[in-house]
């Protein structure tokens, strides 16, 4: 179970935001908050209009009285995609008071696409179509009360798979998202010329 703690006193209007929710750890995340007595409504992003109607049905079936959930289409690999999904939550809402990323590609353990390979398109969608889709999402949770930001990463984001420099830089509460950017480039290089280790 995902347990939330109390943030707000009353749930009226509040809404929460669910990336890559029809199924798995974003259907059972959207579930909890519908069952958490913080929101009044519940809006799952999801790529697949047939799993997100089906996954709409499932999650409202459990919610109490005075809670709902919708869904918006939802790509995260294609930036036009966040356009339309933040002018949608706007238009219907006009804030968001949660946004969970959980929304992500990964290749299959058994891809034979090399590493090197997989690499540029894993961190344009799970890092810098993240980045865009948030900074199109953040004028709205601004709007929001008591407003949180959430984003669901996988083990193999430890950064104790890091050198202690590393780890330093990506824990450094003064890492901005400039340097950030630069630290992902330099990896993606890294992979490519073959000296990451």
């Amino acid at each position: 179970k995902i347990f939330v703690a109390m943030i707000s006193n009353s749930f009226t209007g509040r809404v929460a935001v669910v990336t890559g929710s029809n199924k798995g750890i974003g259907y059972f995340i959207a579930l909890q908050l519908g069952l958490s007595g913080l929101f009044q409504h519940v809006l799952l992003g999801c790529r697949d209009a047939d799993r997100a109607a089906s996954a709409v049905q499932s999650i409202q079936a459990q919610l109490p009285s005075g809670v709902t959930v919708s869904s918006e289409p939802f790509t995260l690999g294609d930036p036009e995609s966040h356009k339309r999904f933040a002018a949608n939550v706007e238009e219907k809402f006009g804030k968001a008071d949660v946004l969970v990323n959980n929304a992500a590609f990964a290749f299959k353990g058994s891809d034979p696409t090399p590493f090197d390979q997989q690499t540029k398109p894993t961190l344009d969608v799970n890092y810098r179509a993240t980045v865009d889709f948030t900074e199109r999402m953040l004028p709205l949770l601004k709007k929001g009360q008591d407003p949180r930001l959430v984003s669901v990463a996988s083990m193999s984001g430890r950064l104790q798979q890091l050198s202690p420099g590393l780890q330093a830089k990506f824990a450094s509460q003064k890492l901005t998202i400039p340097e950030l950017n630069a630290l992902v480039d330099n990896f993606e290089s890294d992979v490519h010329d073959g000296s990451y280790r």
